[in-house]
């Protein structure tokens, strides 16, 4: 069994054990790589190897949400929005399977928030650099 480094949660790194929660886990990072832009591992200047979760974590300590948005979206929803988003990130993403919740109740949860990207020119792909919007409504 084999997987994408950076996406494989520490119960399947450490005991090779995989489960639903193993999914939930990675989904969290997929989620976290959406909203920033960023890989879920890479290299910067100044250090040789960086998660995705050590450049964010400092951020998310520091209450400062917007900073984790990927540069090319371009309208931000307020800062209570994203953190929305980021307190789901790290409930998936818990070291302890058990912590982690179903996937239905991300989904569900991700519904509350309607989120959407929208591209400005209406059609962008993923990693594109064209502009973009992060539209988050939160459903009554």
């Amino acid at each position: 069994m084999a997987g994408t480094h950076g996406y494989l949660a520490p119960e399947f790194v450490y005991r090779n054990e995989l489960t639903t929660k193993s999914d939930v886990y990675s989904f969290g990072v997929l989620l976290l790589e959406l909203i920033s832009g960023r890989k879920p591992s890479q290299t910067g200047e100044c250090i040789e190897w960086q998660s995705i979760f050590e450049w964010a974590t400092p951020l998310v300590q520091s209450h400062r949400y917007t900073e984790l948005l990927d540069p090319v979206i371009t309208d931000i929803p307020n800062a209570g929005q994203i953190q929305k988003v980021v307190d789901l990130v790290y409930t998936c993403t818990q070291h302890v399977p058990s912590m982690r919740p179903r996937m239905s109740y991300v989904v569900h949860q991700l519904q509350q928030l309607e989120l959407k990207v929208v591209s400005e020119a209406g059609r962008g792909a993923v990693g594109s650099s064209s502009a973009m919007s992060l539209e988050v409504e939160s459903a009554s």
